[in-house]
């Protein structure tokens, strides 16, 4: 009697021990989690068939802000990835290659590195590792990366997220946008944004610019101690592996006179690369002659606006495909299906983000701020909902969601 007892008792112990367990997981992986466009990004990176992209860009906002992976394809058929997350630090763009490399074999891997040029004062925080961190399989890479960047005591917290974020149930019901859509985004099987986000402004720098004078500036500036040990650390592995497909770039900026040194930074970082035998292409000392203008393609000091987003992937595009031999991957129907998929989004975001370009001007605003269009269930709707009033059919036809009607046109504005 008293065995049969003990044995109920541990049959409820197991029991309630996995229930806890299970109740974790489901909390951790869909609820209490940190959530956001960079969580969509690195998720949907891994809903990417196997072996389908040409070209996988990494590094910061910069990087998700200035290259649309939809333009590309549209344009020059290659299937490209900006596997990229805010404020990207240094110690994270060598795992960032091995993950790239593990899941996708592309032909090029282009490294902008922003995440270089940080100096040791300025160090992103724990969030911008947790962005990378928190979104990537927990394969030997992750492991590797905690070792290196993570104290002991704190490795925890990112074995068990929920450690971390279990009171992150405050953020909602703001964080429904997002929930809703990396939800929709799973079921898909791919990102219809293809990891782009931008803001529709069009700034206009209220002090004095520098970028005409850093075509004739090679002068050098000493990298952080950090940056530098990076740097070096990942084209050492690039060499002892004989992965000879990576670019560095870096891309282009409006630089300030307290982004001056940043700049020089990034002259001694390019002499780094280039004595390692690797291609460095500094679009930010040439920003003027290939043809960016500070007055209409930024949305903010650091930032390519739609406009100045064209430009860039267009450049890329060339060199990738002209320079360096990239040609597009064989797709089934179904992935060309995604593909046009998001180049019909591109065009919706395009449509959206001039309007509201337009509108700010037409108030006078060309300060730091702007309607920001990110792949969230609110941005969706918005541009879905812009799309039906105001398709652009000179250029293209907008086709929404199965559940809804074709759009029809109407060049009206709307209030």
């Amino acid at each position: 009697m008293k065995k049969k007892l003990y044995l109920l008792r541990a049959v409820k112990l197991i029991a309630f021990a996995l229930a806890v367990i299970l109740t974790t997981y489901l909390l951790q992986f869909f609820l209490l989690k940190r959530i956001d466009n960079n969580t969509m990004r690195m998720e949907a990176f891994y809903l990417e068939d196997k072996d389908t992209l040409d070209a996988v860009v990494i590094g910061a906002s910069d990087v998700y802000a200035g290259y649309s992976a939809a333009y590309a394809y549209e344009n020059y058929g290659i299937t490209s990835y900006p596997y990229a997350t805010q404020a990207s630090p240094a110690n994270i763009v060598l795992p960032q290659i091995k993950e790239v490399i593990k899941h996708q074999h592309p032909k090029m891997v282009v490294v902008e590195i922003n995440s270089f040029l940080y100096k040791d004062s300025e160090l992103p925080n724990e969030a911008s590792q947790r962005m990378f961190a928190d979104n990537v399989p927990r394969d030997e890479i992750w492991r590797d990366y905690l070792a290196d960047a993570v104290p002991e005591e704190k490795q925890l917290e990112y074995y068990l997220p929920i450690v971390k974020y279990h009171s992150s149930w405050t953020d909602y019901p703001w964080k429904i946008k997002f929930l809703k859509a990396e939800m929709g985004l799973k079921q898909l099987g791919y990102s219809r944004f293809r990891g782009y986000k931008t803001v529709a402004n069009e700034f206009h720098p209220d002090a004095k610019t520098y970028n005409d004078r850093l075509p004739d500036d090679d002068h050098s500036d000493p990298m952080g101690a950090a940056g530098q040990r990076y740097l070096i650390q990942t084209l050492d592995y690039l060499k002892e592996n004989n992965i000879k497909n990576v670019l560095f770039v870096r891309f282009p900026h409006i630089v300030r006179a307290e982004a001056f040194a940043r700049f020089r930074r990034t002259n001694e970082a390019g002499k780094i690369i280039e004595s390692y035998g690797y291609d460095f292409i500094n679009l930010e000392k040439y920003s003027d002659e290939y043809g960016f203008v500070n007055d209409k393609d930024y949305y903010n000091w650091d930032h390519l606006n739609i406009y100045g987003s064209e430009k860039l992937t267009e450049i890329m595009c060339k060199k990738l495909t002209q320079d360096y031999g990239v040609t597009p991957a064989q797709l089934t129907d179904a992935e060309k299906k995604s593909w046009e998929d998001s180049v019909n989004y591109y065009h919706m975001i395009y449509n959206y983000s001039q309007e509201m370009i337009k509108r700010r001007l037409k108030l006078g605003k060309v300060d730091d701020g702007g309607t920001t269009v990110s792949e969230d269930a609110k941005s969706i709707e918005t541009i879905e909902k812009y799309a039906r009033n105001h398709p652009d059919a000179g250029k293209y036809k907008v086709i929404l969601p199965e559940d809804q009607e074709e759009a029809t046109v109407d060049n009206s504005v709307i209030d």
